[in-house]
């Protein structure tokens, strides 16, 4: 029997930037690299564009800028008031580039069409172009430790093992979350993939309807209350801690995607192309 739910219509939902959105991304990446210079800066790119997880309508870039001369293997902890000032030299630098302004965690530029975000960082070991590096929030006034690299590879990794099936769903997932929340930080898309990461990779067939099931009842199966261990994709911690991804939240999430299931199955179980396409989208809190 022909299912009625048509993968080109679910694959909509997980398809990646454009190669032109792809190109404009690599292109403020070498404008931030050639205004901060080879000699005092380390720059990549990093987050969901370099893991092959962005989104269609994907609109920012997150590009590293590790300070060379800071940091290094056994290195303390920078101040405060160091940090600051290495955030106002990397504005100062950035400035012919366009208005900037200091987030928590990073310089952004107004630049037409695209966000693009740089976060200044320090190396924790003896390659500043390596992990581990420290990044720093102004609203916990806290360093924190980052395995950009690592999270890469292993990503990369996975997909291969899977045949592309891992970052496939990631990206499904990516938009159910937005379409769940909206801009709330009740998923961050970091963590999304981290849940997702620690499935078996069998999880993952490439069937994008059939892989969104088999995801959402394995996340809901292992974690039947809010509570838990969630390991990175690289580097160490718990992400199931108050201050990463908290009880409230995580709660949130799951009775969301319980709720989606159902949707999913009526979808999939659809006679006709219709009502299929009214289950998934139900599935999808509308969208």
């Amino acid at each position: 029997m022909t299912r009625a739910l048509d993968n080109e219509f679910v694959l909509a939902y997980a398809r990646g930037p454009s190669e032109a959105v792809r190109a404009q991304a690599i292109a403020h990446h070498q404008k931030v690299r050639a205004q901060l210079g080879d000699r005092d800066y380390v720059t990549f790119l990093q987050g969901s564009y370099s893991n092959d997880t962005a989104r269609a309508d994907m609109n920012d870039v997150d590009i590293v800028a590790v300070r060379r001369g800071l940091g290094g293997a056994g290195s303390a902890s920078l101040g405060a008031e160091q940090w600051s000032s290495l955030f106002r030299e990397v504005g100062a630098k950035l400035a012919p580039l366009g208005p900037w302004k200091r987030e928590d965690k990073c310089i952004r530029l107004n630049t037409p069409g695209v966000r693009v975000d740089i976060v200044p960082a320090i190396a924790l070991g003896s390659d500043p172009a390596g992990d581990p590096i420290a990044i720093y929030s102004f609203r916990t006034g806290r360093q924190k430790k980052n395995w950009p690299h690592g999270h890469q590879e292993r990503g990369r990794l996975k997909s291969q093992a899977t045949n592309g099936g891992f970052k496939q769903a990631v990206r499904l997932f990516k938009k159910w979350k937005t379409c769940q929340f909206g801009t709330r930080k009740v998923a961050p898309s970091y963590y999304v993939e981290s849940l997702l990461y620690q499935l078996p990779n069998d999880t993952f067939s490439g069937d994008p309807v059939i892989d969104f099931m088999t995801v959402a009842k394995r996340i809901v199966e292992r974690y039947p209350r809010a509570q838990g261990s969630l390991s990175r994709i690289a580097g160490e911690g718990n992400l199931l801690t108050p201050d990463e991804w908290d009880a409230t939240s995580f709660g949130e999430f799951l009775g969301k995607l319980a709720t989606a299931i159902p949707h999913a199955e009526r979808a999939l179980q659809a006679p006709d192309r219709e009502r299929a396409r009214s289950a998934w989208r139900a599935a999808f809190n509308g969208c």
